[in-house]
């Protein structure tokens, strides 16, 4: 009886123990920042880059590409998001992070010129992209993304748009978006294949 009694246990806990593990193989965890349902290809980016660079968005593929939009005059939202994503990929590690590419599109392309792009981000990580262009350029890309722009640039949607290795928009996060809830979902999308 007894025999019959620790058999049970140990196929118990043996079950158990398979199907905890067996969880973190088919539960996915959460993204912190605000889910695309349905995932979609974004459009394309053609422009310049703050190296003056022709830059192409379809030439990220491979990497986790954080698209933002904004103005290097601006006192608050822009220079918070630019600074919680160098935080964010600071917290992944330098391994990770060469697999994350920011890019910030220019809300203000009079004043945004490649070399002003080049000075402001730097200051922030010499990885990040500025990208600007005409304002018939630039006014494609707004629309292309939803991104309104009014009062030459200083008033603009503030979403960053996380697009994942594929080049689907998996993500949006917002301005006060923490570099933790960043680097999580960074982590989350890095794994995937």
């Amino acid at each position: 009886m007894q025999r019959k009694t620790v058999l049970m246990s140990l196929f118990v806990a043996t079950v158990l123990v398979l199907a905890i593990i067996g969880m973190f193989f088919i539960i996915k965890p959460a993204f912190h920042g605000q889910v695309i349902n349905s995932p979609a290809s974004v459009a394309d980016i053609k422009m310049a880059d703050d190296d003056g660079n022709p830059f192409a968005l379809s030439a990220m593929r491979g990497k986790v590409v954080l698209l933002f939009f904004g103005y290097t005059r601006c006192p608050d939202q822009c220079p918070l998001t630019l600074a919680n994503m160098k935080r964010a990929l600071e917290m992944i590690g330098a391994e990770a992070a060469q697999k994350v590419q920011v890019v910030m599109v220019s809300t203000d392309p009079a004043y945004d010129t490649p070399e002003v792009l080049n000075g402001y981000l730097g200051k922030f990580n010499p990885t990040f992209r500025g990208i600007t262009g005409s304002p018939d350029d630039l006014a494609t890309v707004y629309k292309n993304y939803n991104v309104v722009v009014l009062d030459g640039g200083e008033t603009h949607s503030t979403f960053t748009y996380v697009i994942d290795q594929t080049g689907q928009l998996r993500l949006t996060f917002l301005p006060d978006t923490s570099p933790d809830d960043i680097a999580h979902d960074l982590n989350i999308l890095l794994t995937e294949r």
